[in-house]
């Protein structure tokens, strides 16, 4: 977890006096999140989850409460925004955007069973039902057009490998191919295992306008698999969850493994140039491996074999 800005009990009244959720009894840092300073705050009766937003503008995280917003009054459920005194969903703290969230009690589990992603599925199949808000219309972050890494690593073979895989990806788009509001960033670390509503999807920080065969593809990625391969059991559960809202069309069904390799690629790149160049760390250089192995297996797998996966 990177903390960015450590805040007192007298800053942290401050920050959330315009919140009226009255005197907190204590507070802490909570782990998760790369861009994000937390911190949970305790009140008499209840929790709340404080976020700094450390490397966003005030524009991309008001579109992020909006968001948030429509998901609520569109019924999907997941993080809740607390509004300001005035109405508002955002505030600030020395030109840092900051929101206020209603606490998820639950828990983060890593190695989700079956039943768990069939509903994880579903609530996906939900999501893709949520109209597009207006504002995001046609934006999503990580298209094709991203696989490629910095000037100064032009002679490292992850960047001949990423031309191959962005070919491979451009001959797979193709009309039938539905798009619509996606998460974007589906790993077991965005679900919280709740007591009394299952497990809710949270962080819509990559949300976008896109294939929703890339989220499905970004969930499998991030939800089943072990140790860098592919679990063909909780592949089968998590897409039988989803195509028992929303049946996938024909076109999606036999594009969908290439979209796995696609989000697999992307987090791998993503990754590559997060530790390499935005915050070199030497100790995290080569987690892309485990994404590049996951899109290598997938691009050798039958497509009779993986579309079995979905029936």
């Amino acid at each position: 977890m990177s903390l960015y800005t450590e805040l007192s009990q007298k800053q942290i009244n401050e920050i959330t006096a315009v919140f009226n959720i009255g005197c907190f009894t204590h507070f802490r840092v909570l782990e998760g999140g790369s861009e994000n300073s937390n911190y949970r705050i305790d009140t008499n009766d209840k929790v709340y989850v404080l976020t700094l937003c450390e490397a966003k503008s005030k524009e991309e995280v008001n579109e992020l409460a909006g968001l948030l917003t429509h998901l609520e009054a569109s019924g999907f459920k997941s993080s809740r925004l607390m509004p300001t005194s005035s109405g508002d969903y955002l505030s600030s703290y020395k030109d840092k955007p900051v929101l206020l969230k209603e606490y998820l009690h639950g828990e983060i589990v890593e190695d989700l069973s079956e039943e768990i992603l069939f509903e994880i599925g579903a609530s996906m199949a939900a999501l893709h039902a949520v109209p597009v808000p207006e504002s995001m219309q046609n934006r999503f972050l990580y298209g094709i057009e991203t696989l490629t890494i910095a000037d100064a690593f032009a002679d490292h073979p992850l960047a001949g490998w990423l031309a191959d895989v962005k070919k491979y990806i451009s001959e797979n788009v193709c009309e039938g191919l539905r798009k619509g509001l996606i998460h974007g960033d589906i790993f077991f670390n965005n679900v919280v295992m709740t007591k009394d509503a299952g497990p809710v999807i949270m962080d819509f920080e990559e949300a976008g306008h896109y294939y929703l065969i890339f989220d499905l593809g970004m969930a499998i990625t991030g939800l089943c698999c072990d140790a860098g391969s592919l679990n063909c059991s909780k592949v089968s559960a998590l897409v039988s969850g989803y195509q028992s809202i929303d049946p996938l069309n024909q076109t999606e069904a036999t594009k969908l493994k290439p979209f796995v390799a696609y989000a697999a690629s992307v987090t791998a790149c993503w990754r590559f140039r997060q530790y390499h160049v935005v915050q070199p760390d030497e100790s995290q250089q080569d987690r892309y491996l485990e994404m590049k192995q996951i899109a290598d297996e997938l691009m050798t797998i039958p497509n009779a074999d993986f579309e079995a996966l979905l029936k």
